[in-house]
């Protein structure tokens, strides 16, 4: 993979980290060989960032985009950005012993800003459920709160903050390596354990599942963590040590940790 930025087009770093995620989730949901011709995620509504996969040749053609080529892609963008602060317009050559094979292009959405215009042709693959509307979240004290899956009233979450805060790079990349950990897995296969340490070590993951009727998979493991990111976290503006308890029809069948690495990055 080569990427090359350009500097004089600035991205919002929390933006790319939200837009980011949820294009890690869409890429979670598809098969880890199924082949990509074009996908494009809009994040919510309101961000300035456009991130898109495009492959140069045409389904019939002898080099084909993966999902696992995605993933690979997108999560080493998003840590190349954050390592060096460089939040700015991106493009992703993916290659395979030299041929290239697609692409990933990272830019703003909006023309003025210097971006590209959104794609008429390609379908968008936001998921537009209202994960923000005042229905779905139960503040229950400062501390703590449930959430309602909008669309599947039968999956709540019962979160609790406690502890230290966390750096809020550190959660988003905690995110964004759960999900890619997770995305090598059927949807539908039972999830175990995820485990997810950030690069530098400032936040840890632990996603794990309780015995229950109702197996806990890993479709319901990415779909926590993006109702706990875009839900919860970005919602409250709340960054630190977290638990959450996952029901299925009021009983627990997952569980999910957010802590502070073993490094101290906290959020002043």
């Amino acid at each position: 993979m080569s990427f090359a930025f350009d500097q004089s087009i600035r991205l919002n770093p929390r933006q790319v980290y939200q837009t980011g995620i949820q294009l890690m989730y869409e890429l979670a949901q598809r098969s880890w060989t199924e082949k990509i011709v074009a996908m494009v995620a809009e994040s919510i509504e309101g961000l300035n960032v456009l991130m898109l996969f495009v492959n140069p040749y045409p389904p019939s053609g002898p080099h084909h985009l993966q999902t696992m080529h995605c993933v690979a892609s997108l999560y080493r963008a998003i840590v190349m950005m954050t390592d060096g602060v460089l939040f700015c317009q991106l493009r992703s050559h993916i290659s395979i012993r030299g041929t290239e094979i697609g692409a990933l292009s990272i830019t703003p959405l909006d023309d003025a800003e210097g971006g590209i215009s959104k794609p008429s042709t390609i379908e968008l693959q936001d998921d537009r459920d209202a994960l923000l509307s005042n229905t779905s979240l139960t503040i229950l004290s400062a501390d703590s709160g449930k959430l309602e899956d909008p669309s599947n009233p039968h999956f709540t979450l019962n979160y609790h903050f406690f502890g230290k805060s966390i750096i809020q790079k550190e959660v988003s990349l905690a995110i964004l390596e759960a999900m890619a950990t997770a995305a090598p897995f059927s949807s539908d296969v039972e999830c175990k354990e995820i485990l997810a340490r950030t690069p530098e070590g400032g936040a840890l993951i632990i996603v794990e599942s309780v015995d229950n009727r109702q197996v806990f998979t890993y479709q319901f493991a990415t779909r926590a963590l993006k109702l706990i990111y875009q839900g919860i976290i970005i919602r409250l503006n709340r960054y630190g040590d977290m638990y959450v308890d996952l029901k299925f029809d009021g009983v627990t069948f997952g569980e999910l940790r957010m802590l502070r690495g073993s490094r101290d990055h906290t959020e002043q």
